[in-house]
């Protein structure tokens, strides 16, 4: 079963040398991307979607963006380093200049859940893997969606500079009622800058699944923590970059992580706005009906 997740921007607020994705040097026609979206539902009965990164808040148009999917009737989970809900914010990846500051609320109007990155409980932990981003702003945005009450996901990347860190980072979550799910990744070493870094990023399942049972240990009572092995996500990701690219992760057959799959290639399969990708889509062997993350 795949997940796709729809890159709204090109750019980034932070910079991950570990990221996974490809990031698209334009952006499709917002009227593209919502016709590609209908064509998802009626095709597939799709119900549900992840608009990704690149940053989805460096898109100048990104919420007439959500608007429509709303409006299409999607569930819309947003990922996002959140940077400009503070205000006006600089981009500090594929891209210059700064980005307007972007509504919290307006967002969380047409969201189901927003997901923000916290990955260490320190400056020092959180910047090996997400450079640019203090653990200071991304509470700060924590204490903005706290205050409208949006519904909200914590995604931590487990790498292996932060596996000690899970308990401290459990107590950092405490008080925010707006969190609904903590959602652990255990680092996948695929893309250009994953694959690329991936020595200093590599974690084995051992201690991956050690560091989800502390983390479960430490969350505040309520919070649901999820753990996603890099094996469980592998053939689970459809993605759709900002320029329209439709592609996947190139991997083995094989249901566990091979060593073949740590690589930074992709297959390619189409662009939203051909004529036939509803099509090629089709002949996907485990399209999902619920689009995710």
């Amino acid at each position: 079963m795949r997940s796709v997740i729809l890159s709204a921007g090109k750019s980034c607020f932070v910079a991950c040398p570990g990221c996974y994705n490809y990031f698209g040097r334009t952006i499709s026609d917002t009227s593209h991307v919502l016709l590609f979206a209908a064509g998802l539902r009626d095709r597939f009965g799709m119900e549900k979607i992840t608009v990704g990164g690149g940053d989805p808040l460096t898109r100048p148009d990104i919420l007439p963006l959500l608007k429509g999917l709303y409006g299409l009737g999607y569930g819309i989970r947003l990922d996002t380093v959140g940077t400009n809900f503070l205000g006006p914010a600089r981009i500090r990846f594929m891209g210059t200049g700064t980005a307007d500051h972007v509504s919290a609320a307006e967002v969380a109007a047409v969201t189901d859940l927003i997901g923000i990155p916290l990955d260490g409980s320190t400056d020092a932990i959180q910047q090996q893997f997400r450079r640019h981003a203090t653990v200071s702003s991304q509470l700060a945005i924590l204490a903005q969606l706290e205050e409208i009450g949006a519904a909200t996901c914590i995604n931590t990347v487990v790498h292996a500079g932060n596996t000690d860190d899970l308990a401290a980072m459990a107590e950092l979550l405490r008080g925010y009622t707006c969190v609904r799910e903590w959602q652990l990744f255990q680092f996948m070493p695929i893309g250009p800058l994953g694959h690329h870094n991936r020595n200093r990023y590599l974690v084995n399942g051992t201690d991956f699944e050690q560091a989800a049972t502390i983390a479960r240990e430490n969350a505040p009572g309520g919070l649901t923590v999820v753990a996603k092995r890099a094996h469980g996500r592998k053939h689970r990701y459809l993605l759709i970059d900002s320029a329209g690219l439709v592609w996947t992760p190139e991997q083995s057959p094989a249901a566990s992580w091979q060593s073949e799959d740590t690589n930074d290639r992709r297959h390619m399969i189409g662009n939203i706005s051909d004529a036939d990708i509803l099509d090629r889509l089709a002949a996907l062997d485990d399209v999902d009906t619920e689009v995710g993350g």
